[in-house]
């Protein structure tokens, strides 16, 4: 057995001490925190990518009608238990997700480049082999520093003041945010979900061979969600900018239609 790292390493190895694994319990071993952080990046962002259909099912319920959308918010802040709604159960839904959303930053700011000399190199790779799957990477960086500015202004007021979340102070919210900057975080949002998940997919080699079909398959995903958002913000706008026009106070919406009374 060695006893130092001097007279380890200035041993070369035989044929046969290779084979049988001579020593190898003296070897140095690199750190796991790299393959955890990885699976962590993995995992919070298969959440926040299947998190996003929801919301958008969530959100878009307000074109069925404002009853539709209150009785989802309702349900969401545990009105069906007793018939009371919980301001904390929405605080904890969205701090839950607020912190899958910083957890996977961090873990993804390991590849981030971080100097021009990255950028560069990145940049002629790019330019050297025109891969589409690097195309995909460079778009989900772009929409990432887009979205570390607007995620936080989005997520804050809910979790600040979560009894506003209903029909009425979100389409009043919407009116106020503009429809340029709510198309903004809508397109990064979905083109960074999207193509995170088909990444995941690759990585995790979900559907071995069938990469081609599989981007054809997040291509259309990310023009529904995008179309659907839409629909839905142009929904929130109008709304908003009907009852901010209407110069009346704006009141939390009562339903006409209870779905748990």
């Amino acid at each position: 057995m060695y006893t130092s790292d001097q007279e380890k390493y200035s041993n070369t190895p035989t044929s046969e001490e290779v084979i049988a694994g001579v020593e190898l319990r003296n070897a140095k071993r690199k750190s796991r925190w790299p393959a955890y952080c990885d699976v962590a990046q993995s995992v919070t962002g298969l959440l926040l990518g299947l998190f996003l259909f929801c919301h958008m099912a969530f959100t878009s319920s307000i074109q069925l009608g404002k009853d539709v959308f209150w009785n989802l918010v309702a349900f969401s802040g545990g009105y069906v238990f007793d018939g009371e709604e919980h301001a904390w159960m929405h605080v904890a839904l969205i701090g839950a997700i607020t912190l899958l959303v910083i957890i996977h930053a961090l873990m993804a700011l390991r590849r981030f480049p971080t100097s021009y000399r990255m950028f560069h190199n990145i940049k002629s790779q790019y330019q050297f082999i025109a891969h589409r799957d690097t195309t995909l990477w460079i778009v989900q960086i772009v929409t990432a520093v887009i979205l570390t500015g607007m995620v936080f202004p989005h997520v804050t007021p809910m979790i600040l003041d979560p009894e506003a979340i209903g029909p009425n102070f979100s389409s009043v919210h919407t009116y106020h945010n503009g429809l340029l900057w709510t198309f903004i975080f809508l397109v990064a949002t979905e083109l960074h979900g999207m193509i995170g998940l088909y990444r995941l997919a690759v990585k995790w080699d979900v559907l071995a061979g069938n990469r081609e079909a599989l981007r054809k398959i997040m291509y259309c995903v990310v023009v529904l969600m995008i179309a659907c958002g839409s629909m839905t913000m142009w929904t929130y706008y109008s709304n908003g900018k009907a009852l901010v026009e209407s110069g009346e106070p704006i009141v939390k919406y009562e339903p006409v239609n209870n779905w748990w009374k």
